[in-house]
């Protein structure tokens, strides 16, 4: 059975990296159940792409699986077991790929069809807003342009959501310091849908919502610690804006 080799990982982990999973499969019972079953999920279903033996005997397994949040977009999810000798299995990591070497979000909507859905999870309370902003993000990807209309709708439910935007952005933060390691795909991933959502959707608005040294920063993080990172470019989805600069700065240092 997949285990934790102790309840700190397992709350640490939890804490860390819960919000990587697909909404879908973030409330099942507690958090650290969920994380749990997600994991078990992936390494019950998923292809094994990695397994290394080390110099005590145990081997390190990775599995990998695409999990779909909803019908328009699919995530790469990274389960790391570490088998011991003995046949114990402990989780020593679990979500998106770290470092990725091949786009970790991939989207099969359209352009319309991600906003429409975006829209509708910014007006359900229930739904985070990690998931909207995402589809967002994927639209954009996809070529999608919102109508005047869509636009206002969008930034009249971003701004009843302000809370989570600024915790959003402290996420964003919390990524850019780990990007020096495993860390940076998920800085420039995060970075992205919020730059997405200001400049196509709020605007001047932003600054209502944000503090602009909060922003600022934040691109002050990834300029120190994405200089230098060297991750595979080939993880950088196919449409990014040139003026997202983080991301060529992960890959190519």
């Amino acid at each position: 059975m997949l285990t934790f080799d102790s309840p700190v990982n397992a709350a640490t982990q939890t804490k860390r990296r819960l919000v990587e999973l697909p909404f879908t499969e973030r409330r099942d019972g507690t958090p650290v159940r969920a994380f749990h079953a997600s994991a078990s999920t992936t390494v019950r279903e998923g292809a094994v792409v990695s397994d290394i033996a080390d110099s005590h005997g145990s081997r390190v397994l990775t599995f990998h699986r695409a999990a779909a949040d909803t019908e328009l977009a699919a995530v790469t999810l990274s389960a790391r077991v570490r088998v011991e000798t003995d046949g114990a299995a402990n989780l020593d990591g679990y979500g998106w790929p770290a470092p990725p070497t091949e786009p970790v979000h991939t989207f099969s909507g359209s352009g319309h069809e991600l906003i429409f859905q975006a829209a509708a999870d910014l007006a359900d309370q229930h739904v985070p807003l990690d998931r909207a902003l995402l589809l967002l993000w994927g639209a954009t990807l996809q070529g999608g342009t919102p109508t005047q209309g869509e636009r206002l709708r969008i930034a009249e439910l971003a701004a009843a959501r302000t809370g989570e935007i600024n915790a959003y952005l402290g996420q964003t933060d919390t990524y850019a310091l780990m990007s020096e390691g495993e860390g940076w795909y998920g800085a420039c991933l995060y970075r992205s849908a919020l730059e997405n959502l200001f400049e196509i959707y709020l605007g001047s608005l932003t600054f209502t919502l944000l503090d602009a040294e909060d922003i600022d920063d934040t691109d002050e993080e990834l300029r120190t610690n994405l200089s230098g990172v060297r991750g595979a470019g080939t993880a950088v989805p196919e449409g990014v804006p040139v003026s997202h600069w983080w991301w060529e700065m992960a890959t190519n240092g």
